[in-house]
């Protein structure tokens, strides 16, 4: 008889509810209160949603995104800025890390549990493969980002499928730098995604879509998904996240890149690293990090930012500070290395522009 995992179909009216969902699971695995479980997610409206490292200014335009009634939320995950469509299908794997499903390797752990997701866009019908570090494409065009986050004996895994795409709307509110078109050797977004309805050649309704993908996920896994809810305690940590997460100071993070007579966009193997310093006479006085770069541990760059603060522009002093912060909390990368945030630093203290 197979393995039972939960499924947790997610549809809510509110995004701040479907996103919130995603760290109580990762807190329940933790507390030993939630079992391995699949979730499928139904977005309810024009989202975007940012990554747990990007400044929204340097990412949108705000005030387009309110005219046009774009909802911004923002995850605990690293990695770029998506925007939502109603019915937008995401999903997402929980589990315990001591399952012998989960490997060392985070890459390898992206090829795994995602290819239940490969597996259902096949039973469609379609050309679907894992791409390495953490896409699925159809054919060589992208159709699905993926992002992780661990934190203790917990390890999230979370993805969107590009159910439908406005590219309209995207291309009103986006700032994409050039470094990152350029690393992916394209010169528009529009070259590089397709949709899934594009592919199919007609409207794939969500619930449909969903059972696809319900049994990608048994077949891949070797488990038997039964639907349920949250428990009570989780319930419980749902709606205090539920605040968290519909802060404008969580959502917003006033202020994190507003520091700048020096800046840098330094394009890593997976992800932009942008750097902003305030200098005088060789001292950082002040400093921010953000861009859509994939941390896999429960860190933040917060403090990194503030060990920078007194520190000479020299090359060997800013990389002794960042080696020692990713040493010091086993910071794990997908796609970028200390020595990249250090080229960054480097590259904004020399105000050496964009760096690529």
């Amino acid at each position: 008889m197979a393995e039972e995992w939960r499924y947790l179909e997610v549809k809510e009216k509110e995004v701040v509810r479907c996103n919130s969902i995603h760290s109580t699971l990762v807190d329940g695995m933790v507390a030993g209160l939630s079992p391995n479980t699949v979730f499928l997610e139904e977005c309810p409206g024009y989202v975007l949603s940012l990554g747990r490292n990007q400044c929204c200014e340097e990412e949108c335009d705000i005030a387009e995104c309110e005219r046009l009634g774009i909802t911004l939320e923002r995850r605990e995950t690293g990695g770029g800025a998506g925007l939502m469509v109603p019915g937008a299908t995401s999903w997402g794997v929980c589990i315990d890390k001591r399952d012998t499903r989960v490997s060392d390797d985070m890459d390898e752990n992206f090829e795994v549990l995602s290819r239940g997701v490969v597996l259902g866009l096949k039973k469609l019908g379609l050309d679907a493969n894992f791409s390495p570090v953490n896409d699925i494409n159809i054919g060589d065009k992208k159709v699905c980002g993926m992002t992780a986050m661990s934190r203790q004996n917990s390890l999230l895994l979370y993805g969107s499928v590009i159910w439908d795409f406005d590219m309209e709307t995207f291309q009103k509110i986006a700032k994409i730098p050039a470094p990152k078109l350029k690393k992916k050797g394209v010169t528009s977004v529009q070259k590089r995604i397709t949709t899934v309805i594009e592919e199919l050649g007609r409207r794939i309704p969500p619930a449909e879509l969903r059972e696809y993908l319900l049994s990608g996920f048994e077949e891949a896994l070797g488990v038997k998904l039964v639907k349920d809810g949250l428990n009570e305690e989780e319930t419980a940590i749902w709606t205090k996240k539920m605040d968290l997460f519909s802060s404008k100071k969580f959502i917003l993070r006033p202020g994190h890149c507003s520091v700048s007579n020096a800046s840098c966009v330094y394009p890593a193997e997976k992800g932009i690293i942008r750097v902003s310093l305030y200098v005088t006479e060789g001292t950082i006085m002040d400093a921010g990090i953000t861009g859509d770069f994939m941390q896999i541990n429960d860190i933040d760059f917060d403090p990194l930012e503030g060990l920078l603060v007194g520190a000479k522009t020299e090359r060997d002093e800013i990389k002794r500070i960042v080696h020692a912060y990713f040493d010091e909390n086993k910071i794990e990368m997908v796609g970028a290395s200390a020595d990249d945030f250090v080229d960054a630093i480097v590259g904004a203290a020399n105000e050496s522009g964009e760096c690529y």
